[in-house]
């Protein structure tokens, strides 16, 4: 009844409320928030980031956040955690804090095998960094079952706000460090889109994994909470079977949903399936049905005697039963409801969020200071008010409050996006043929051109401008190769237009170019590709598409005298005729409204229809937009995570601390997760405005959800009260 009526109902002067953020298990709270933020940006926006640098497809990029669905599974293992000690740990430490020191030096081994993976040389290394995203998932999700059960351990109900407040912020500091402070760190260390250094992002990564010794000090330095635990008189070898089992289910999971493809993709082109929903749909359908299958071998093995029966009962069961019994039937199906998702606006979101930035042609560098300054400080500000306004109000009005935030701020991003001038159409001219092409929100796009109107020139023209802005209009040309079986070697224009801007005089530049007609073997292996300007040489990186490119200071440029680019092949062989391409470029004074990434066109193949040329219209957002879109969703955030923290920990027994917040945990980010693995996919076919409109209008039910269950929850209090009397 302590726990319901906190609920429903709070009353605390502000002097007590404010006293109690100053209690030290608060700070203890701060320290863990923090170890616990660090792993899940790692998984999420920061590996978005180095993917898409690497030229990771982006649909493929937001696939990575399956990774981190070890969160929503967490409580299969979680029955494990709470009962069987660790080795020689237990005794020097305790129960909970041994478990913790082993999820932490798993979360650091786990960054340590993603920091040496380059995703750019191949399957084989996307596939150990897939392993280790993986197991830094399941890490992460142990460390996170450990800290809250510790939490709840470690304060009364009353004090649990407090606690979720103080998490909370801590877990945002976390995130920002591993997001805002990996972007800084990889962009300081040379890496940026066009200009991929894996160095960078190895070394950032390297960086994370050492900020991680801060949750392996304070484990070490805090105490073990005093409670009484139940004796379960298990044997360890059952715990182990259960485990077995689970990672059986996991297993067969995988096999199903990867052989299950080539019957969907059959299904899809016999059906001719083209609309995008029910493309989804049947993705859907496949990884429910993969998840079917799973929970059949379960529950065959227990039944066929793998795993002892009782053990089943009190790991699944009885966490369950005890939660159906004290709220009854129809409210704790509404409660799951609710839990299931409450957080989905902005999860969805936050996983495209700085693939998102980078799109509106912010630089890492603008992204992490929006982020890490008044990001930080709005993060931390809303989950103090969160914790703060939980001592004096019930949290089920906290709850609608916070569900208005998360949803309605999406509102913004979409005002971010408008914050830039509407572009007029891209219009290309090869040889004697036109084509027209209209740019969606972000600038990007694309036409397919047949092979025959390129084979009869070497390059195209472009032409953009603003929207009825005549006077805004810039003219680009792109150079192509032709299949031939010579060598052959050319420069992309520098910087698309070949003329440095007073602001690209001060930056780094990336000179790209195009090889055809040679292979990888026929080359040096450390300098395929040199460079050369006024004597000085540069080594070239050679990718298997062809592309070579090289960073060279905007500040030589502009201070060459010749202002003339030199690329040369560099032969393993002296006999071969060199072959080398030229490239003047010159200086302006000006810089211009709008420019265009123009992506390098496939060498033309006469048995190829069409050939499809790509680019990207960039153009200026506002920066005050961006700024205050990352405050005000900070903000929402750290209010809405404070609330629904402190209300996960008011459903939760303290005869099933970690399975059942685990339970109630994993659900909050199941769904999130599985849909937000698509958000890449969505934003393709939708577009930016859309994708972020359909995440507010998620939202809307969710607010009807929380009315309904605080009304539930009142009707259920007044009568557990009558019974009482």
């Amino acid at each position: 009844m302590e726990t319901l009526s906190t609920m429903t109902s709070q009353s605390q002067d502000w002097t007590q409320a404010f006293r109690a953020f100053l209690d030290r298990r608060a700070l203890i709270m701060l320290f863990l928030g923090f170890s616990a933020g660090i792993p899940i940006l790692l998984i999420f926006s920061s590996l978005s980031l180095w993917l898409g640098e690497a030229g990771i497809d982006k649909s493929a990029v937001t696939f990575f956040s399956w990774a981190a669905l070890g969160y929503s599974f967490k409580f299969v293992w979680a029955p494990l955690i709470d009962e069987l000690p660790v080795p020689v740990l237990t005794k020097a430490l305790g129960h909970r804090r041994g478990w913790l020191l082993v999820a932490q030096c798993l979360i650091i081994c786990a960054i340590c095998i993603m920091a040496f993976s380059d995703p750019s040389l191949g399957q084989s290394y996307l596939i150990q960094m897939a392993v280790g995203a993986v197991l830094l998932g399941f890490s992460a999700a142990t460390q996170d079952i450990v800290i809250d059960a510790y939490r709840i351990e470690l304060a009364e109900t009353e004090m649990q706000t407090v606690l979720a407040s103080t998490y909370n912020a801590g877990y945002r500091i976390g995130m920002i460090v591993a997001g805002a402070g990996a972007l800084f760190l990889a962009a300081s260390l040379g890496t940026s889109k066009g200009n991929y250094i894996y160095s960078a992002w190895k070394y950032t990564y390297l960086t994370m994994a050492a900020v991680m010794l801060v949750g392996i000090i304070t484990t070490l330095l805090i105490r073990e909470p005093q409670v009484k635990r139940v004796s379960k008189n298990y044997q360890r070898h059952d715990y182990f079977r259960l485990v077995c089992v689970f990672f059986l289910a996991v297993i067969s999971f995988v096999l199903s949903y990867v052989f299950s493809d080539d019957l969907v993709v059959a299904l899809e082109k016999s059906w001719k399936i083209q609309d995008n929903f029910l493309l989804f749909c049947f993705e859907a359908i496949r990884f429910l049905g993969s998840g079917a299958v799973a929970l059949l071998v379960g529950t065959v093995l227990v039944k066929a005697g793998v795993v002892n029966r009782q053990m089943a009962m009190d790991t699944w069961v009885s966490p369950i039963q005890d939660f159906f019994q004290r709220y009854g039937v129809k409210l704790a199906l509404f409660l799951l409801l609710l839990i299931g998702f409450y957080r989905i606006s902005d999860i969805i979101a936050g996983v495209i969020s700085n693939v998102f930035y980078q799109d509106l042609n912010f630089t890492k560098e603008q992204i992490a200071e929006a982020v890490k300054v008044y990001g930080v400080i709005f993060s931390l500000f809303g989950g103090f008010c969160g914790g703060l306004l939980a001592q004096r109000m019930n949290i089920m009005k906290l709850m609608f409050v916070g569900a208005v935030f998360a949803s309605s701020t999406n509102l913004i991003f979409i005002g971010l996006v408008k914050s830039g001038q509407p572009l007029g159409r891209v219009e290309l001219t090869v040889g004697q043929q036109h084509y027209q092409v209209q740019p969606d929100d972000v600038g990007y796009w694309s036409v397919k051109v047949p092979n025959q109107v390129l084979a009869q020139s070497h390059q195209l023209q472009i032409q953009t401008q603003f929207a009825d802005q005549a006077n805004s209009k810039i003219n680009l040309n792109l150079p192509y190769l032709q299949v031939s079986s010579k060598p052959q070697i050319q420069f992309l224009p520098v910087t698309s237009d070949g003329v440095l801007s007073p602001k690209e005089q001060q930056d780094s530049i990336v000179v790209k170019g195009q090889v055809s007609g040679v292979e990888a073997d026929q080359l040096q292996t450390d300098t395929p590709v040199t460079i050369l300007l006024d004597g000085q040489k540069y080594p070239a990186k050679l990718d298997d598409k062809g592309l070579f490119s090289a960073a060279v200071d905007g500040a030589i440029l502009s201070k060459s005298v010749s202002k003339h680019l030199i690329a040369q092949l560099n032969f393993n062989q002296t006999s071969i005729p060199p072959v080398q391409a030229e490239q003047r470029y010159t200086l302006s004074s000006a810089a211009l409204p709008l420019d265009v990434d123009l992506q390098p066109l496939s060498v033309v193949q006469p048995d190829q229809a069409t050939t499809e040329i790509k680019g990207k219209v960039i153009k200026p957002y506002s920066q005050l937009w961006l700024y205050f879109a990352i405050v005000i969703d900070n903000l929402a955030s750290g209010l809405a995570g404070a609330a629904f923290i402190a209300f996960l920990s008011s459903l939760t027994s303290v005869s099933f601390t970690a399975v059942q917040y685990a339970i109630f945990s994993s659900l909050m980010t199941l769904t999130p997760k599985i849909l937000g693995g698509y958000s890449g996919t969505i934003v393709t076919h939708i577009g930016y405005p859309k994708f972020f409109l359909m995440t507010t209008l998620i939202g809307i039910p969710i607010l009807a959800l929380v009315i309904w269950v605080a009304k539930l929850l009142r009707d259920h209090q007044s009568i557990q009260t009558s019974r009482e009397d």
